[in-house]
């Protein structure tokens, strides 16, 4: 809805009657679409723009309208909920309130001026939540971001795996049609952000089966409680912080549906990284899945079957005003005294680009610069 459309306000009611008055009085203030049942009600919610305010009456045959008015919570969570109810329903909407579906409750009949003034307030507060989502969004791009890029910096190596699990997320979740898929996406990104500080032979040793020493398997089990405990401090970030946590383990019984979903689908792209690190091949990802123990859900198999991480790499020498964010860095690079900037496998990002081009302003760094250009 663009700031100078009118609102739009979905009505539901089984009384022709009572629905003409309400257009008839809302119309030039309010954009109205009406409906007959609470059927009708969720096909237009489904079907058609989004709606600013969705008022019900509660008394409906087949479905009243407390259970209406959940179901379009379900379809359109960010459309303002208003009741209407007769003096009999108070009870049962009131339930309904406490519950958070409902944002403000009507007794019937109701008067012109209050009804305008109460699809005012919820008009407003649609406003309200959508600059809150919006504020967070960027916020939580940025923070996500910067930790992502400090991954990239410090531990290319993990910064790579993330990478790629998230490739794999994505992948995912257009065939598993879950909501928020932000929470995926970024638990993915940054499910590695414990690896900070192991060193990168341990890693590659893992990938490899090769045995570990007691000290060595230890840092490698913390990580995710490590990475998990660092997102958790972050304001909304909970859910993710969760499924970090769960990546190699199945999450308890209980636990936030978010996190029953993410969980599984993080640990599956993690294991399709492990035997890509190994084989170089992406043949048959869903026999690898399927040998995974304790057992992925046979959904988010499917969802994966046909993932493919074929990678060819262009190996040439580039100048630094010729990088490209994506590019690996075939070398290592460092200073004229020998301080390490990159290291040999790291992801070029706009901040590592930016970094240097300044030392290469400096004369502290000699270009060009061995690069690998991968496409997948």
């Amino acid at each position: 809805m663009t700031d100078d459309a009118l609102p739009r306000i979905l009505c539901v009611d089984d009384e022709p009657n009572l629905l003409s008055a309400m257009e008839r009085n809302l119309a030039g203030d309010f954009d109205v679409t009406v409906a007959y049942d609470g059927n009708a009600g969720l096909d237009a919610i489904q079907w058609g723009e989004p709606f600013t305010v969705i008022v019900s009456d509660m008394r409906m045959p087949g479905m009243d309208g407390a259970t209406f008015l959940a179901k379009a919570r379900d379809l359109s969570p960010d459309s303002v909920r208003i009741l209407l109810t007769g003096q009999a329903d108070v009870e049962s909407s009131i339930a309904a309130i406490n519950k958070g579906a409902i944002f403000r409750y009507l007794c019937k009949p109701c008067a012109k001026d209050e009804l305008i003034a109460a699809l005012n307030d919820a008009v407003n507060q649609n406003r309200l939540l959508r600059a809150e989502k919006e504020l967070l969004e960027s916020t939580l791009t940025a923070a996500v971001k910067t930790l992502t890029e400090v991954l990239a910096m410090v531990a290319p190596w993990a910064f790579q795996r993330a990478s790629f699990a998230q490739a794999c997320v994505r992948h995912a979740l257009p065939a598993l049609d879950w909501p928020d898929h932000w929470i995926y996406t970024v638990a993915a990104s940054l499910s590695q952000l414990g690896c900070v500080g192991i060193p990168a032979d341990i890693v590659q040793a893992s990938a490899a089966q090769r045995t570990l020493t007691p000290d060595e398997q230890r840092l490698l089990d913390e990580h995710a409680e490590v990475a998990s405990r660092l997102v958790a401090a972050i304001p909304r970030l909970e859910l993710v912080a969760q499924i970090i946590l769960y990546q190699s383990t199945s999450p308890p019984a209980g636990s936030p549906l978010e996190v029953i979903r993410g969980a599984p689908l993080l640990r599956a792209a993690l294991e399709l990284e492990r035997h890509w690190s190994r084989s170089k091949s992406m043949d048959l990802p869903g026999d690898v899945l399927r040998a995974v123990k304790p057992p992925i859900p046979a959904y988010i198999i499917k969802a994966l079957t046909n993932f493919r991480a074929d990678v060819s790499d262009e190996h040439r020498a580039a100048r630094v005003r010729d990088l490209v964010p994506g590019w690996l860095v075939d070398e290592d690079v460092r200073c004229g005294n020998g301080i390490m900037v990159l290291s040999k496998g790291h992801e070029l990002t706009e901040t590592a680009i930016a970094a240097l081009r300044r030392l290469l302003a400096a004369q502290a760094i000699s270009e060009p610069i061995r690069v690998r250009c991968r496409t997948t």
